[in-house]
């Protein structure tokens, strides 16, 4: 146990997916979901909310990667919590127009879930807080939906990541002795900002490098001087491969199967 705990300062920035089609996965995320596209650059499409400067998704174009659809690779799954019934609603009711067909409705008292499969086979889970038991029938959820709800609101975010891996132990290991998450039964958390969820499996795409591989590339998260510093300083003392820019505005490191965590320092206003 290396006592290490990453700085309160720590926010979750980015998910980066590779993918192949970048304009039908453009055409999904902003026509179906709701995020705006905020910018295009190089091979970047850089997707969040509308309302603020928040980017949430980028969605990485990589042609030549190889897309494995229908094998299990790093990415199980993961999950973007909304704040707002008429948000879900309103995702549910476009992805219905559009005759959307990898899509599942998961109703109980307290939450509405939609489990959706992207173009390119990446699954996103959608929730929120069925608040007074507002929807108990699909149709409770299309009456909710509203055009006003073109865009998601500003307070989404991503909540979960869910990996695979061959050895639990070992991811585990690396969050919370490496990076200061917590360590839970089979999973990890940074408490108000993300969670991590194992899974096991021993497909061969696992570790299967990133640049030649469809799904999730890196994770950006956006700390302090003072967090950065003291991360870096961390992965020193336990001899932790990294990757530190010469101004230290960007520390990388991997994880045991391959993805890349960015932390970022935050820019001074």
């Amino acid at each position: 146990m290396s006592g290490f705990t990453l700085g309160n300062s720590a926010t979750l920035a980015t998910v980066t997916i590779r993918v192949k089609d970048r304009d039908k996965m453009i055409a999904f995320y902003r026509d179906l979901i709701g995020f705006a596209l905020k910018q295009e650059e190089n091979a970047l499409a850089i997707m969040g909310t509308k309302e603020n400067e928040k980017e949430q998704i980028w969605l990485e174009e990589s042609p030549r990667a190889t897309d494995h659809f229908g094998e299990t690779k790093r990415l199980a799954n993961y999950a973007i919590w909304l704040d707002s019934l008429t948000d879900i609603a309103s995702v549910y009711q476009r992805l219905k127009k559009a005759a959307y067909a990898n899509l599942q409705v998961n109703i109980t008292p307290t939450q509405v879930t939609l489990n959706i499969v992207d173009p390119e086979e990446n699954i996103l889970i959608l929730s929120c807080l069925n608040s007074e038991e507002k929807v108990k029938l699909e149709a409770d959820l299309s009456a909710l939906a509203t055009e006003e709800a073109r865009f998601l609101a500003p307070s989404t975010r991503v909540s979960t990541l869910s990996f695979n891996t061959p050895d639990i132990s070992q991811m585990q290991d690396f969050f919370n002795q490496t990076l200061g998450f917590q360590k839970k039964a089979t999973s990890v958390s940074l408490p108000d900002t993300l969670d991590i969820e194992l899974n096991t499996s021993n497909s061969d795409k696992i570790l299967t490098p990133s640049h030649e591989i469809l799904g999730i590339d890196f994770v950006k998260f956006i700390l302090s001087e003072t967090d950065l510093f003291a991360l870096e300083q961390h992965l020193i003392s336990i001899e932790q491969e990294y990757f530190i820019d010469q101004k230290k505005t960007i520390l990388t490191v991997y994880d045991p199967i391959g993805i890349e965590w960015w932390f970022m320092r935050e820019k001074v206003k």
